[in-house]
């Protein structure tokens, strides 16, 4: 199940209450993360943070994995759990290509952001102050679709 750029999906209604699609809310969240520097991406990355400093991770954005690849499975797999474990919230995109262009996007003025060149797995950090309005937006979404009883969950698709 995928949430269309209209935000329509039967049975989610109630979980998008924000006016803005999911997949937009996301992207700027994910703006800001990079704007603060509180992302972290690539699998070994994830991993040592995660190890080192799990509590201090808001989200973990998991693209779906577009090949067969068995070790990208098993990376994914293990990130996963560690996670849910860690009552870190995953939210799963639909694929890199489409994570890498939704953070492309994006250029306000001459200010060029640095996006990261890998993006098979990315973690955002809390800011060190209060969430932004995209960050709770984010975090209420979460909530409730692991709330619901909605199975497969949901993937985000993200404005590209």
């Amino acid at each position: 199940m995928t949430f269309t750029e209209s935000g329509e999906v039967v049975g989610m209604e109630k979980i998008q209450k924000s006016k803005k699609p999911i997949g937009e809310v996301l992207q700027e969240c994910l703006w800001q993360a990079i704007d603060h520097q509180r992302i972290t991406s690539g699998v070994f990355e994830c991993a040592k943070l995660l190890h080192c400093n799990p509590e201090n991770v808001m989200i973990c954005v998991l693209p779906e994995a577009e090949s067969e690849n068995i070790s990208i499975h098993i990376q994914h797999t293990l990130i996963e759990a560690f996670c849910w474990e860690n009552d870190i919230r995953i939210l799963k995109v639909k694929n890199a290509s489409s994570l890498s262009k939704c953070l492309y996007t994006f250029q306000d003025g001459d200010e060029k952001r640095i996006i990261p060149d890998d993006l098979s797995c990315m973690l955002v950090e809390y800011p060190k102050g209060r969430l932004s309005v995209e960050d709770e937006t984010i975090s209420d979404f979460y909530e409730e679709m692991i709330a619901s009883d909605i199975f497969p969950k949901p993937v985000i698709e993200l404005p590209v």
